[in-house]
This record gives C-alpha cells, structure tokens and sequence, in this order.
C-alpha cells in the first residue's frame, strides 16, 4: 500500500487516501488496477466496531455511511476521534460544526477588536490606533500624538 502521489498523499479535502493494485481479471490492463480508500475509513474499520462482528457485517454497514471526525479536522485519525453515521446525520453534524466555529471565529474577532479600541491618554477618546513615543506618558490619538509631537525635535538613526 502507498499513498496516493501529489501534495503529500492527501486529496483536495486534507483526507489521506491509500493506493493498492488489485487483480480484477475485467480489468483492461492486465488485470491489475489501481485502487483507492480513504485512511480514515479503513481506520473506522478497527475502531468504530467491535472485534467479533463479521467483516462482511462492518463492510456492509460503513458502505452506506460517513465516517465522521468530531474535531473537524480531516488528518485527526485517532481512535476516539471517528464515529460512523449515516450520511444525512453526518450532513447535519457537519453543519452544526461549521456554524458553531463561524461564532467562535465572529465572537473571538468582535473581543480582538475591542481589545484593539483603547483610550487616548491625551484627549480620553476612544482610538483604534494609538501612538506611543519615547518622552510621552501613555499612547495617544494621531491627532494627539501630532499635536504633542510639535515643537519637539525629531532625530533619525544612523
């Protein structure tokens, strides 16, 4: 077995995929042909059924379901990571996920950004972009900062 050949053995989703030639004798060339599964699938195998249940059993019952990674990330193979559901519980699963870390991702940008608002030492106002120099308490304004800035002397490094 072999992983698939291009950006690092992975498909367009970050899903590994594994090659194996097997014999097909309908298979045009020479019977041999190449084929393809998913690494996290073949790991769902052995970790998301019990070991007596017959092989032909779990085949059957994966053919028709989604192998599903409950941290979201596609290349997170552990174990306790995967679960196999049917394919409409997985679609809303993965819904639900995506919507909840687009909040985490709006609340997350929404405290940065009124962390980034903070309040001129010089006039009170709040300011997105405030300045500091060397001599002046504080962070100041643009328009504070200019203001104080006149009549200093303002040397440029060699």
């Amino acid at each position: 077995m072999e992983t698939k050949p291009g950006v690092m053995g992975y498909t367009g989703g970050g899903y590994e995929r594994w090659r194996s030639k097997e014999y097909r004798p309908e298979s045009p060339r020479d019977g041999k042909e190449d084929v393809y599964v998913y690494h996290h699938r073949l790991l769902a195998v052995v970790a998301c059924y019990d070991p007596s249940m017959r092989i032909e059993d779990v085949l059957a019952d994966i053919r028709g379901s989604d192998v599903h990674h409950e941290s979201g990330c596609p290349f997170d193979n552990r174990p306790g990571n995967l679960a196999v559901l049917d394919h409409g519980e997985h679609s809303s699963t993965t819904q639900a996920q995506k919507r909840a870390w687009a909040e985490d991702a709006k609340r997350e940008a929404d405290e940065q950004s009124v962390e980034a608002s903070d309040v001129c030492a010089g006039c009170g106002a709040e300011s997105e972009f405030l300045a500091t120099s060397e001599g002046f308490e504080g962070a100041r304004c643009l328009e504070c900062a200019k203001r104080d800035a006149e009549g200093h002397s303002i040397e440029v490094g060699a």
